[in-house]
């Protein structure tokens, strides 16, 4: 474990037994191999190499991940008032920056979710990678400092597509949108959470509390995929992960995505990823 004064923790191990309870800072969170399961204020999450976790200010968080050869975990965690001083220099104009250096304004709200990877946040984690591995903070508290400000400038970039996605909801009352994102949200990370499962989306719209044609409905609405289409694609796209690093059969990444017949999983997937599951081993 390396954690830094500047707000980084590095973390490789094999293990990292489930945690008690934490209240977080606002914080991006990734793995760089392997996958990190995440229950946030409830909810559950799983984070792996092709996306990311945002938390935000003073959610509840337990977290634990294992696997057979060291698994590496990296998150920034900002200061209080970061988030608000960054998205004012980026929305007010030179002239009011300039007659109001300081004052106090309501920061952005950040949904606690994963976000498909970005090339701009994997770019900045790869340099934090780099430097954090040093273990030479005095050296490096300057070009750290620089990382997270770009990182905090990107997350709000992604904050203001969130809410773009938000406004597709033909509805009045901004609260409602807010409430409908948030039960739709929680039903996507738990299908990611758990692929291994073959969930159905009246599974989902139960944990999104929803009756099933309007969960259906609201998610095609948000997410432009009909969830069904949605649960293939999470199931293939972890077999693909499983399948890549080489450790397992195709009978039995089929099973651990919730395929009982190999055959149906190999005509699956190369009906959807353009390829047979062998063609994907190393």
């Amino acid at each position: 474990m390396n954690a830094l004064r500047s707000g980084t923790l590095y973390i490789k191990t094999k293990r990292l037994e489930e945690t008690a309870d934490h209240v977080s800072r606002l914080s991006i969170r990734l793995m760089l191999n392997g996958r990190q399961w995440y229950k946030v204020d409830g909810g559950d999450r799983l984070v792996h190499r092709d996306n990311f976790l945002v938390i935000d200010q003073g959610q509840h968080y337990r977290t634990a991940f294992s696997g057979e050869r060291d698994l590496e975990m990296l998150m920034v965690g900002f200061r209080p008032g970061s988030a608000q001083e960054v998205a004012r220099s980026l929305t007010l104009g030179h002239e009011q920056l300039l007659d109001e250096p300081c004052r106090d304004t309501e920061g952005p709200v950040f949904a606690a979710q994963t976000y498909t990877m970005d090339p701009v946040i994997r770019a900045l984690f790869s340099q934090l990678h780099v430097l954090v591995q040093t273990g030479v903070e005095d050296h490096a508290s300057d070009d750290i400092e620089v990382i997270h400000d770009r990182l905090m400038e990107r997350l709000i970039g992604l904050q203001s597509g969130v809410r773009l996605n938000m406004e597709r909801l033909d509805l009045v009352r901004r609260a409602t949108r807010v409430e409908i994102w948030k039960r739709l949200t929680i039903a996507r990370e738990y299908a990611e959470a758990h692929h291994a499962h073959a969930l159905s989306v009246a599974d989902l719209a139960r944990v999104a509390c929803l009756s099933p044609h309007h969960f259906k409905r609201l998610f095609r609405e948000v997410y432009g995929v009909p969830p069904h289409r949605f649960l293939r694609q999470v199931r293939l796209m972890h077999a693909r992960h499983l399948l890549s690093d080489g450790d397992r059969p195709v009978h039995e990444v089929a099973l651990a995505v919730g395929f009982k017949d190999a055959s149906a999983f190999s005509r699956v997937y190369r009906q959807v990823m353009g390829r047979a599951p062998r063609d994907e081993e190393h």
